[in-house]
């Protein structure tokens, strides 16, 4: 070799280690999140509804709430209040894989408890060390397999993931991390032990770090009761604004409701939906709203706060990826029947907050509504409730349309002493009058007398109201047959009524404002005075303290209130019947040159009275 030659080599060799050395002194390259998940994360069938490489632009939405967890961005807090299936959780995984390839530390995932952590340990996070190349190559071979199997803790290079039950005292000592996740807010305790709020020790975990990160999701629960709600209050609260395709004005996807008008909207028959701009009243369908998402932005309802804040709601989850607004406006009309699936739809899909609605109603606006039934009514069927006091019966009698739309038909003071014959006479002489087809009569009072009238009465039922925000309206059969089973009262069924429930149910309907599913009619009659609407209004629910434990009672606001039993008993009598007016109005629509379905035998004489 020449001299020359050997010069050019190792020129060349020198030139080589200067490059390499460059490249380990050079500080790494500043990566996004959503930059980070484009480039690397795969999704697997455990966990996700589409297969293969992530793709932001799938979800624009959540590009901003990746990208504010980025080691480059100066936010400290995040909180998401969202509803289900809008890919919140994949971004949090996302931000996982972030932290372990690009930007590694201590760091703690903290579920409601060690169960719900395991189960999510099991579909979310395994499959990121399995399918992510650039996971499982860091993790590496048997180190990989052994961390996926640890359920506390995952050991990677330059860090550490602890991995939390939010239930357990444990989870908040001696550990310090710089970045933080609490997921399913809601469901954690509001107190652990006597060591005081859930919050304030889970930020304790991350006093060492300057720039710690904390990230809080959860899906709300109760108005005022509810954790993300409180850190979403505090935070800047941006919404998704999105442009109209027909006016270019930019708003959030709202529910919206009848009384108003944008929202969501759909057909009679339940076949069509579509979104009503609330700017320019255009229909816009949802094969629009991947460019709406798209061209859309955050939007901060109070800049000046330091904590970022976003809520998302099933109306912008992406088409495929979630529920279509076709198939919320069918579970709307499901959900609007019950105060325990109204509320489940409010929070799940809507993302916000239970608010009871059965608080309070004002009796004065009820008196507003008083109006002159048309002599044909769109009704299919009628029932009662009858309240018993010592004195006199009460009776209400309620005829039902489609949606369970409610016309009050009238309202009967019967005075007599009830534990004689006379007043039981006058109401038999009332029911044959008014024929009601299910009729609900409350045994707490002189139960005797009430067992003895509903004994020779078949479409009559007995009843006890039981309280309880936990009990339905009323059992379903399974349950009642095993409570059957136990308690019979001289051949009678006592059947029991979930009080609570009803009157959520029945305050939240005197709140709807048009004529439609669930609205309340009243007639311009004698018995519909201010006295009648004072006692239907006369209970209000209230929040009281149990120790350090918030819970709802219903309390009374005055001496009487017997309509209001006898309309939550009138509703009971619907419900005990398993009379559908839904059905029957159906069927009312059906030609009457239509070949009707072909009879069916009853397998026993006992499996239904109707």
């Amino acid at each position: 070799m020449t001299v020359l030659a050997y010069r050019r080599l190792m020129h060349r060799q020198t030139a080589h280690c200067l490059v390499v050395m460059a490249r380990a002194v050079a500080p790494r390259r500043s990566l996004s999140v959503s930059e980070w998940a484009d480039n690397h994360r795969y999704l697997s069938g455990k966990q996700a509804g589409e297969r293969g490489r992530w793709r932001t632009s799938r979800t624009p939405f959540l590009r901003e709430v990746m990208d504010c967890l980025s080691l480059s961005a100066r936010v400290s807090d995040i909180v998401v209040m969202k509803s289900s299936q809008v890919g919140v959780t994949e971004a949090t995984v996302n931000w996982l894989g972030y932290i372990l390839d690009h930007a590694p530390g201590p760091s703690m995932v903290m579920m409601p408890t060690l169960e719900a952590r395991d189960a999510w340990k099991a579909q979310k996070l395994n499959p990121l060390f399995t399918e992510t190349p650039v996971i499982r190559d860091l993790l590496g071979g048997v180190r990989s397999r052994d961390a996926a199997n640890r359920q506390d803790m995952v050991d990677f290079p330059g860090g550490v993931l602890f991995l939390a039950g939010g239930n357990s005292p444990n989870s908040y000592a001696q550990r310090s991390v710089r970045n933080l996740i609490l997921d399913d807010l809601d469901r954690f305790p509001v107190e652990i032990g006597e060591e005081g709020d859930v919050l304030t020790l889970a930020r304790g975990r991350t006093k060492a770090f300057a720039r710690a990160k904390r990230l809080f999701i959860s899906t709300p629960t109760v108005k005022d009761e509810s954790l993300i709600e409180r850190e979403w209050l505090r935070s800047d609260r941006r919404r998704y604004h999105v442009p109209c395709p027909h006016c270019g004005e930019f708003q959030p996807l709202e529910w919206g409701g009848p009384e108003l008008g944008y929202g969501i909207k759909w057909n009679a028959t339940l076949t069509e939906a579509w979104y009503l701009c609330r700017a320019c009243a255009a229909e816009i369908y949802e094969h629009q709203k991947p460019a709406m998402l798209a061209a859309g932005r955050w939007i901060p309802e109070d800049p000046a706060s330091p904590i970022r804040g976003y809520h998302l709601t099933a109306l912008m989850a992406p088409v495929g990826l979630g529920p279509s607004w076709l198939q919320l406006a069918q579970e709307w009309q499901h959900a609007v029947k019950s105060p325990g699936t109204l509320r489940a739809f409010l929070n799940t899909h809507l993302g916000e907050c239970w608010e009871e609605r059965g608080d309070h109603v004002e009796p004065v606006g009820l008196l507003a509504r008083l109006e002159d039934y048309p002599e044909r009514l769109p009704v299919y069927v009628r029932t009662g409730g009858v309240d018993v006091q010592k004195d006199r019966l009460e009776l209400t009698v309620v005829d039902w349309g489609e949606g369970e739309e409610a016309w009050m038909r009238d309202h009967l003071i019967l005075p007599g002493d009830t534990a004689q014959p006379d007043v039981w006479a006058d109401l038999a002489a009332a029911l044959d009058e008014f024929s009601p087809e299910a009729l609900a009569v409350d045994s707490g009072y002189n139960a005797s007398h009430v067992y003895a009238f509903v004994e020779k009465r078949r479409y009559a039922f007995a009843t006890k109201g039981m309280p309880g925000t936990g009990r339905p309206l009323v059992e379903d059969e399974r349950a009642r047959r095993q409570r059957l089973r136990r308690q019979r009262r001289k051949g009678i069924t006592v059947h029991l009524v979930g009080v609570d429930a009803a009157k959520a149910l029945l305050y939240s309907r005197l709140k709807i404002r048009e004529p439609g599913p669930g609205y309340v009619h009243f007639p311009r009659a004698p018995a519909f005075d201010d006295e009648y609407f004072a006692q239907l209004t006369a209970e209000k629910l209230v929040t009281k303290m149990r120790g350090t434990r918030p819970y709802v009672e219903w309390v009374q606001t005055r001496a009487r209130n017997e309509t209001l039993d006898c309309a939550v008993l009138a509703l009971a009598a619907l419900r005990l019947a398993g009379v559908s007016p839904d059905q029957r109005a159906q069927a009312a629509r059906v030609p009457k040159d239509a070949k009707p379905p072909p009879l069916m035998r009853p397998r026993s004489k006992w499996v239904s009275k109707w």
